[in-house]
């Protein structure tokens, strides 16, 4: 048998060795099922596994190279697409010849179909981070060949993309040579060079010393920043302002980007100017407070821009910019942002009432008490009753902060009859917001306050329709017997919160009253607990529905494991009512039910 078993294997290696992979491989690509070559290009790796490097280097990649250039392959753009991603991939298997892979991805950069130019500009990316050596004997020929290649646009696009790459990586004596290719690109006379130039800008200047910068580069972002044709370049110029800003001074910004980005939010294309209210904070990180000083106007033609998307946006970038280091100030928030809020408050567009609403509460929190109430109060109140419930809701998601803002008898006779009228609103995420808020409310009211204003309301929402109400209310109760002690708890709360426990209640309530037990016992003593909350427990466990039975079971399993109620008491009271509950009809609460007993001593 043994004998038997050698001869299968030595016959098997005999095969295998006999199997030529490099012309199954050629005949895979060449079949005509365009699946069977796509999936034979995506496992060249396994070939060249099989080859070695010595036979891959010196047989399959010659022909690779040279099917891609020739029929039926040369037209079909799935092959060169694979083959553009594959070519990657073979630097583990060339025995260090990665300067091979140039060459024929040089060819692809120059397709005209924009994925299979993309992607063979990506694969030599890789090659080139992985072999920077690569980079002055051959990447920058091949970039100034595809820049100057006269016959199609598509090769001076991707030499465009190739750029930031190859400059990273060159040699001194190459780098005036590449930004001179790139200032020729930018004045390309196809639309689509100098628009790939420009996308291209803010990784270029990135690896640009200020000198190069200012010397070479800097009027070719001017002039771009004017182009009449392509606002996408507009875009990308304001997009490149960031990345130069953080490199000049203060007064090297003031003479050549303040120009750029003031000119940007009053540009004619509403894409240009939704791009700087869009990334207006990141401009306060570019550029230092004094320059941005003088920007604030260009912010107010933002905000009162023609175009909604670009108001809501630049509203939208207020909180962020307040929160920055070095962002703005209360000045600036007082004499230029504040007296747009009333208009902005009265606004068409429902997202820019939305977004101003969003930002109210860091607002306020910012300018204080006295100036909120006297610039902010009236808008609060009026956002807060809008007609939209995502405005309302956003205002409310604050309520906590402007409470805490405004304090206590600011609020009474403003803010708290509208608030304790959205506890009832239509929609359950704003019933659910302002339940979140309410914590924050208990803590700034005291108990008496609390309990004559917000406490009843509060308990209502146990008994919401909507679970997501009724959970957000359990999960924060806990937060407010925490504030108000174990006295009230016990005494004055627990008793309220029993008494909704009934029959007539319906299931979802009872369900509630025992999901909001392990939030109120935190802060009761085991004495206390066996008292009031066990009795209430065993009744939940001899309920006609199990839904409410294995509620029941899973609350003493907390009790146990949080609890130490004494092992007297929960073998006479607990463990038996478990013990039956192990034999009930329902599945669900006999799982329950053990896993509750084995907790038991």
């Amino acid at each position: 048998f043994v004998q038997v078993q050698q001869a299968r294997f030595m016959a098997k290696q005999s095969t295998m060795a006999d199997f030529n992979y490099l012309e199954f491989f050629k005949e895979e690509i060449r079949n005509e099922n365009a699946i069977i070559r796509i999936n034979a290009v995506n496992k060249i790796t396994l070939i060249t596994s099989a080859l070695g490097p010595t036979r891959t280097v010196n047989e399959l990649l010659p022909y690779v190279i040279q099917v891609v250039q020739e029929e039926p392959l040369c037209n079909d753009e799935e092959f060169l697409f694979s083959m553009a991603k594959q070519y990657a991939s073979l630097t583990e298997y060339i025995n260090g010849r990665d300067e091979l892979l140039v060459a024929p991805l040089e060819h692809l950069a120059a397709q005209e179909e924009t994925v299979i130019r993309d992607e063979a500009i990506k694969s030599l990316c890789s090659v080139v981070e992985k072999r920077p050596s690569l980079v002055p004997e051959y990447v920058v020929p091949t970039l100034h060949r595809l820049a100057t290649r006269a016959d199609f646009f598509t090769a001076r696009v991707s030499a465009c993309a190739l750029l930031p790459t190859a400059y990273r990586f060159a040699s001194e004596d190459q780098k005036h040579g590449l930004r001179k290719a790139y200032t020729t690109l930018c004045s390309d006379d196809t639309p689509m060079v100098r628009r790939a130039a420009a996308h291209r800008m803010r990784d270029f200047v990135a690896y640009l010393d200020k000198a190069d910068l200012l010397a070479d580069i800097i009027q070719v972002y001017r002039q771009l920043s004017q182009e009449d044709t392509q606002d996408t370049i507009r875009v990308a110029c304001v997009h490149t302002s960031l990345v130069i800003g953080r490199m000049f001074t203060a007064e090297e910004n003031r003479q050549h980007t303040v120009s750029v980005i003031q000119d940007a939010a009053q540009d004619r294309s509403w894409r240009v100017r939704l791009t700087v209210a869009k990334n207006f904070d990141q401009l306060f990180e570019a550029l230092s407070a004094d320059v941005m000083a003088d920007m604030m106007q260009a912010f107010i033609h933002l905000l009162k821009d023609n175009e909604q998307e670009v108001r809501k946006e630049a509203v939208r970038v207020i909180e962020t910019c307040l929160n920055l280091p070095n962002g703005l100030t209360n000045k600036q928030l007082q004499d230029f942002i504040l007296p747009q809020f009333q208009t902005l408050g009265l606004d068409s567009a429902q997202p820019v009432r939305a977004a101003l609403a969003q930002v109210l509460g860091p607002v306020a929190k910012r300018l204080g008490r006295d100036i909120t109430q006297r610039q902010l109060l009236s808008l609060i109140a009026d956002l807060m009753k809008d007609e939209f419930y995502d405005v309302r809701l956003n205002v409310v998601s604050h309520a906590g902060l402007i409470c805490e803002v405004l304090g206590v008898d600011g609020l009474v006779h403003s803010l708290l009859p509208t608030i304790q009228d959205l506890v009832t609103d239509n929609h359950w995420h704003i019933r659910q917001s302002v339940v979140e808020q309410v914590p924050k409310l208990a803590k700034l009211f005291g108990v008496e306050m609390f309990q004559s204003k917000l406490e009843s309301l509060f308990l209502s929402s146990l008994r919401d329709s909507v679970h997501s109400v009724r959970q957000a209310a359990v999960m924060n109760l806990k937060e407010i017997v925490e504030t108000f002690g174990p006295q009230w708890t016990v005494e004055h709360l627990l008793p309220k919160l029993l008494d909704q426990y009934s029959q007539a209640s319906g299931y979802t309530t009872r369900i509630t009253t025992l999901n909001l037990l392990p939030q109120v016992s935190g802060v009761m003593t085991a004495d206390q607990v066996m008292q009031f909350v066990v009795p209430l427990l065993i009744k939940a466990a001899k309920d006609t529905v199990p839904n409410v039975k294995f509620c029941a079971c899973r609350v003493f399993m907390w009790m146990l494991e949080n609890h130490s109620l004494g092992s007297v008491s929960i073998k006479q009271v607990i463990k038996p009512i478990l013990l039956e509950l192990e034999h009930d009809s329902d599945i669900d609460v006999q799982y329950y039910a053990q896993r509750a007993a084995q907790l038991c001593p």
